[in-house]
């Protein structure tokens, strides 16, 4: 047996080195066959025996789809056409399904397919060439048979004994019972296997079952470690958001995002690295040593470290909503957002947030400040009163006539306080509002050119569009957020001017009237004036308001505001200017109406020649016509608001100069009142310190009253309204010569009826003297003797001019003249008309009249006029006319001349100090 097995094997030996003609089992060298014929036949067998390995092999090909199994495959063209079926060689970095693709196309495959090799490997060569190798093919094949015959002829006793050995075994199975119902004596063996398992199960399970829980601890422990910084995230970001660290928050998220995202096995999503002192291996290796148990770990954490986020953003987006914080502050604020990944645009919440709190803020303000107004108004519950007006116009006319006029510091009562407090509070109104414009607007217009022009969205790029559609943009600009933010600014400046117009009524252009019991118009004053407000007051206040309204305009308009959200101060400034003018000039016409009641009857003590009334009304007048000036010539147009000056419409002018116009006969026409109607005191605690410095002067009487008005039309005529109407035309550049006659006229006109009713008054005293002297004493004209003195009543006429000489010397000297002068035109009238009604004078007669005209004539002889003069020669004429010398035993007329002569001397003398009144000064001295 051993024998044959060593034959063998010597007989295998021999086969393989004749087979392969070598020398040795174990060559050094490798050498080819010289001839082709033994390159043909060992290459035939070669085919024959790569055939026989594939075939061995093929279930391990199979099975585990070997690429090295695969590439040792003979593809050698089984035609002889080609040196390889392949066109290029395999590479040797290609995949399995590429291998199983080439490998069915060589012959051997068992997947082989002629048609398709024929299709893939032959699709160019010619009919001639494939009938060529179809001949190769069989001789190949014919080739491959000997050579099979040759090794099964070579092999035959291997054969017979590998048979006689299986048959062996086999026998020898079956009389050892390996047969089926036995599992061929394996069943006992399986049961000895199943005992051992359990045993090992119970014996080895409790320690496996503990390795692999150390293993997951150990696992676990390895994970946490190396994830230490991803796991300790939420403490720390909790940690630094209570300690308002929010810069290290931000960081350690960014860092706890790129890590996730490696662990998610998403780097593309992030190609910077921000995880900071992380090690590079963890992020590079971390995918592959995480598990789908892991994943569901670091999600967990991270859906925590998100709810932490979003309590920072909510945090953060507070802060945002915080109006009083800076600008610098707020632009970190939302850069922290956008690095938290926030799906809101933070620059336009800040944006919006401003907004709001800019349009609510001025909205709480403006009500605020007009609920106070209100409170007060209702708390002073004072009547329209012209009495308490004027005594408030009266004081503030006095601090007027400082150059640094302050009304705050005016001492009045209960009710002037509350009005003064209520323009305090509607000038603290306006500028509320305006220094709410001027802190909010500027910062939210700076706001919005930063947010326009993409300050606030370099890391913004997939946030929300705020228009929620398709963005026009030109030259890199957003359009959307422009109109937004336009319109926005917009509507701040709108709400600003509509609260100030709201107030202050600015959109009524005219002021109401109604008509009073009498007939005639009253004008309604505006709401926001305060009760018993005088012209001064609101001049001054709207003045101030309106500056204040000016001054912000201006400052505004150096921000640059888009044209249409400017317009909307202009427009505003365009309404105020004309609305303040209006009421400051109805005003100014009401007061004037009542203005007489201001003359409290006290001389000038610089000008005793009139009344204090008409400095008060100067600068009454000059006040309010100043007012209306700097008011009609404010405007938004620059920074200096002195200067900011325009030219005046033909409205304006025409509005004022009918109020300067209208007040002035308002208040000529008040002097005749004053003048004719009882005095009543304006003021009853004032009125004891008036008595002191009226002196003598009765204001209860009305001759005292009508010479000072008669005096007082004198000054305004001579004086005061050339200067008021002088500075109106330098101010407002326009030509009133004729508007000055008109107003000289109508002064000469109340100064005549003034004047006149005095001298009619006083005229009538003296003319019931003169009548009743020459007429009625009865004294015979014609038969009376011849004079011895003047008789009484011309005395007692002379006596009463005295007394109105100092009358009128009292109160007005620079009338005595002219009052004499009257009152003599008409004593002479008097008399001539009395001598007129005499038919005829004796010697006696003529001389006695003529003694007595004489008498007063030369008494009075300095208030003589044209025409008395003339009235005097007249009665001469009469007296001469009346007298017949002939009938009269006349005698020496001449003589009887000179004793009358004598006589006149003698009453001139003798009266000499009772009519020293009427000499003028330099023949008091003499006399």
């Amino acid at each position: 047996m051993d024998y044959r097995r060593e034959v063998q094997e010597y007989a295998e030996d021999a086969a393989i080195l004749r087979f392969y003609n070598l020398d040795s089992l174990e060559p050094e060298v490798w050498t080819d066959e010289a001839t082709g014929h033994q390159d043909e036949q060992e290459s035939t067998l070669q085919q024959f025996s790569r055939a026989g390995m594939m075939d061995a092999h093929e279930p391990a090909l199979r099975d585990t789809e070997n690429e090295t199994d695969l590439q040792m495959m003979d593809d050698s063209d089984p035609l002889g056409i080609h040196a390889s079926i392949f066109e290029n060689k395999i590479p040797r970095n290609a995949n399995i399904s590429q291998l199983k693709e080439q490998s069915s196309l060589i012959v051997s495959n068992k997947s082989f397919n002629p048609q398709q090799f024929l299709l893939q490997v032959h699709k160019h060569t010619t009919y001639n060439d494939l009938v060529a190798g179809e001949e190769y093919l069989r001789r190949g094949v014919d080739k491959r048979a000997e050579a099979l015959k040759s090794l099964v002829h070579t092999n035959f006793d291997r054969f017979v004994s590998a048979k006689t050995t299986i048959d062996h075994v086999y026998e020898e199975m079956k009389s050892k019972q390996l047969n089926a119902e036995q599992e061929f004596g394996t069943r006992n063996l399986e049961k000895a296997l199943e005992d051992a398992n359990s045993r090992a199960d119970q014996i080895y399970g409790p320690i496996v079952e503990r390795r692999q829980k150390v293993e997951k601890v150990r696992s676990t422990l390895n994970i946490l470690q190396r994830y230490k910084f991803f796991f300790n995230l939420p403490s720390s970001l909790l940690e630094s958001i209570k300690q308002n660290k929010y810069e290290t928050a931000i960081r350690d998220y960014k860092r706890g995002k790129y890590l996730y995202q490696v662990l998610k096995g998403n780097e593309e999503s992030d190609s910077t690295n921000e995880a900071g002192s992380m090690p590079m291996m963890d992020t590079v290796n971390a995918n592959a040593d995480t598990t789908d148990l892991h994943r569901k770990v670091f999600d967990k954490v991270w859906a925590e470290v998100n709810k932490i986020v979003a309590e920072l953003q909510n945090v953060l987006y507070q802060m945002l909503a915080d109006a009083w914080r800076s600008m610098d502050e707020q632009e970190k604020t939302i850069n922290f957002l956008f690095d938290l990944d926030t799906t809101e645009d933070p620059a336009w919440f800040y944006l919006d947030s401003q907004y709001q709190w800019t349009m609510g803020l001025m909205q709480q303000n403006y009500d605020a400040n007009v609920e106070k107004i209100e409170k007060l108004k209702q708390a002073s519950d004072t009547m329209e009163s012209d009495v308490q007006r004027n005594i408030a116009l009266k004081r503030a006319i006095d601090q007027a006539k400082a150059k640094n006029i302050d009304l705050n510091l005016i001492e009045l009562d209960s009710d002037h306080e509350s009005e003064l407090k209520l323009w305090q509070m509607t000038q603290d109104l306006v500028q509320s509002l305006s220094a709410l414009l001027l802190r909010c607007l500027p910062d939210f217009w700076r706001l919005s050119k930063a947010f326009i022009e993409g300050k606030f969205a370099n890391k913004a790029a997939n946030a929300k569009s705020i228009s929620g559609g398709p963005k026009r943009r030109r030259q890199g600009v957003d359009l959307a957020k422009v109109e937004n933010c336009q319109k926005m600014t917009r509507n701040i400046v709108d709400r600003y001017a509509r609260l100030i117009s709201n107030y202050f009524d600015l959109d009524q252009k005219e002021l109401e009237t109604a008509r009073r019991s009498d007939g005639n118009k009253q004008t309604i004053m505006p709401k926001f004036l305060p009760v018993n407000t005088n012209s001064i007051h609101v001049s001054e206040y709207l003045t101030r308001i309106i500056t204040d309204l000016a001054n912000c305009v201006n400052d505004i308009s150096s921000i640059h505001l888009p044209g249409e959200a400017f317009s909307g101060l202009t427009d505003l400034m365009e309404k105020a200017r004309w609305k303040f003018v209006d009421v400051l000039c109805a005003c100014w016409e009401r007061d004037a109406k009542t203005f007489y009641l201001l003359e409290e009857w006290v001389l000038d003590p610089e000008s005793p020649q009139y009344t204090g009334l008409l400095k008060r009304y100067y600068m009454y007048h000059k006040f309010c016509a100043r007012s209306a000036y700097k008011m009609s010539h404010l405007t938004a147009v620059s920074d200096e608001v002195i200067e900011a000056r325009v030219e005046l419409s033909p409205r304006y002018i025409g509005r004022i100069r009918n109020s300067f116009l209208d007040s002035t006969y308002t208040f000529l026409d008040g002097l005749v009142q004053l003048a004719f109607s009882d005095y009543k005191p304006l003021n009853e605690k004032d009125e004891l310190q008036l008595i002191k410095k009226r002196d003598k002067i009765d204001v209860h009487s009305m001759d005292i009253r009508i010479l000072l008005t008669v005096s007082n039309l004198g000054h305004m005529r001579s004086n005061v309204l050339r200067k008021l109407v002088g500075l109106f035309e330098a101010a407002y550049k326009c030509n009133m010569e004729e508007d000055l006659k008109t107003l000289i006229e109508v002064v000469d006109q109340l100064d005549h009826i003034l004047f006149n009713d005095y001298i009619k008054r006083k005229s009538s005293l003296i003319r019931d003297i003169i009548r009743r002297g020459i007429l009625s004493n009865g004294i015979d004209w014609f038969s009376i003797s011849k004079p011895t003195e003047v008789h009484s009543f011309v005395y007692k006429a002379l006596m009463t001019m005295v007394v109105i000489h100092s009358q009128v010397s009292s109160v007005a000297k620079q009338l005595i003249h002219r009052a004499l002068s009257a009152l003599l035109e008409a004593m002479a009238k008097d008399c001539l008309e009395s001598f007129r009604e005499i038919e005829r004078f004796g010697m006696g007669g003529m001389l006695q009249a003529t003694l007595e005209i004489e008498f007063m004539h030369q008494t009075l002889s300095q208030y003589v006029t044209s025409t008395a003069s003339e009235t005097l020669q007249l009665i001469y004429q009469t007296i001469e006319q009346a007298y017949d010398p002939q009938r009269q035993h006349s005698g020496n007329l001449q003589s009887e001349l000179n004793h009358v002569k004598e006589l006149l001397v003698f009453s001139r003398k003798s009266t000499v100090l009772q009519f020293l009144c009427f000499k003028q000064n330099k023949d008091r001295k003499r006399a």
